[in-house]
């Protein structure tokens, strides 16, 4: 791997932030070449590690999901107590050496603890902070928590989530928040650094967690205010695309999903299938009469498609220019030929898990490329290492500190 601009190696970022969304900003800057030291605390750690109580100790279940292991790569792991005014210490002064800070505790937490942005921007002025409160730092809801599936219902997307048939909505992933803030938030602590670079000033950045969402709803918030009417839930279907939704194909968890945006893809279809017959049926003459007609269409498109295996509906669409794909399981993504010949997926050896797959980094670069190869840190894994090289602490001073309970590697009840 080439090497990455000096300026941004030599950047350091302090992440206090866990689940996904503040976990994902570390994740991206230290991709990016930044060194990033992740705190945690042995009774209160990042919460995506799980509960200590899901294996015997020996196991060290903490160690072992998935999700945190994903997004925490390339990151130091130290930990610090920082229900005491030791470790509060401790922290500050690495705030003090730090360009970024994340942070996406529950509203007051900062501010509790003496380690606020008025705090920690006296403390270093050429700080950036991250802050990824749920719904902001004003209005009558800033003291709420809020997590990625409630803020996507709250933001409406959920509401808009059903089938066009009726039904209850849906959630439309598992927390579609968290990542939409944490690309936002990333992208703002990279503006905030360029202007500190015209400045000499760091600043407070702020992402709502929930204003990062609404976007999603832009065409019905436009439509609302247009026609006055709730706009009503489409499922798999589009406003505007005929036809357009997945589809059974021939075998178990066999579905493919298709769109026909214009008339072109309409004729590519109709070539694909052997439906011809259907471009002379009056019903679907033009994008208005198939869309009056739909579930009569989607019917005809469901018995030719469950004839077919998916690998042939896809091949035969494609070819046909009609934009499709395979709806893919788990295993399909792993061996899918297009990532697997852009050498997407990353093998990681990580401690206690051994060596498993990763998504790489998405953005290439071609004279500095991104670095998603290196492994998650365990729980305090290099509390040594951060205290001695950026502290210049002791041995003695390190063990003490362990002694006394302010950091440590294993989960403490």
């Amino acid at each position: 791997m080439s090497r990455v601009p000096e300026g941004i190696a030599k950047l350091r970022v302090l992440e206090l932030s866990m689940g996904w969304a503040g976990p994902l900003v570390g994740e991206l800057l230290g991709e990016m070449g930044m060194q990033v030291v992740k705190v945690e605390d042995t009774r209160n750690f990042d919460w995506w590690r799980g509960s200590a109580a899901m294996g015997l100790p020996e196991m060290r279940p903490i160690e072992r999901a998935p999700t945190f292991n994903s997004v925490n790569r390339g990151k130091l792991g130290v930990t610090l107590d920082l229900s005491r005014p030791r470790g509060v210490e401790i922290l500050r002064r690495l705030a003090a050496l730090s360009d970024v800070l994340i942070e996406n505790f529950s509203p007051g937490v900062m501010e509790r603890l003496g380690i606020d942005w008025p705090q920690l921007g006296a403390l270093n002025p050429r700080l950036v902070m991250v802050s990824m409160p749920a719904f902001g730092a004003e209005g009558p809801d800033a003291g709420s928590r809020g997590y990625g599936m409630s803020i996507e219902a709250m933001a409406g997307v959920t509401g808009q989530m059903a089938y066009h048939d009726g039904g209850p909505p849906y959630m439309m992933s598992n927390a579609l928040g968290d990542p939409t803030s944490g690309l936002h938030g990333a992208l703002a602590a990279l503006a905030a650094l360029r202007e500190r670079a015209r400045t000499g000033r760091g600043q407070h950045v702020e992402v709502a967690e929930v204003e990062t969402v609404v976007p999603f709803m832009a065409g019905a918030l436009l439509d609302y205010q247009f026609t006055g009417e709730v706009p009503r839930a489409i499922g798999n279907r589009s406003s505007d695309a005929v036809p357009h939704g997945i589809f059974r194909c021939a075998g178990e968890h066999a579905f493919v999903a298709l769109g026909a945006h214009t008339e072109e893809h309409w004729q590519g279809l109709l070539r694909a299938l052997g439906l011809e017959r259907l471009g002379r049926d009056p019903r679907f003459a033009g994008a208005a009469h198939r869309k009056a007609n739909e579930d009569a269409l989607d019917a005809e498109l469901g018995a030719a498609l469950g004839a077919l295996g998916v690998d042939e509906a896809v091949e035969r669409l494609l070819a046909a220019g009609v934009p499709a794909g395979q709806v893919s399981p788990a295993p399909a993504v792993l061996a899918d030929r297009q990532l697997v010949a852009r050498e997407f997926f990353v093998p990681i050896q990580r401690a206690v898990v051994g060596t498993c797959l990763y998504p790489g980094a998405p953005v290439r670069m071609s004279a500095t490329p991104l670095d998603a190869s290196r492994p998650s840190p365990l729980l305090g894994e290099h509390n040594e290492a951060v205290l001695r090289e950026l502290l210049g602490m002791s041995t003695e001073e390190i063990a003490q500190l362990e002694r006394d309970g302010l950091i440590g590697s294993l989960p403490r009840a």
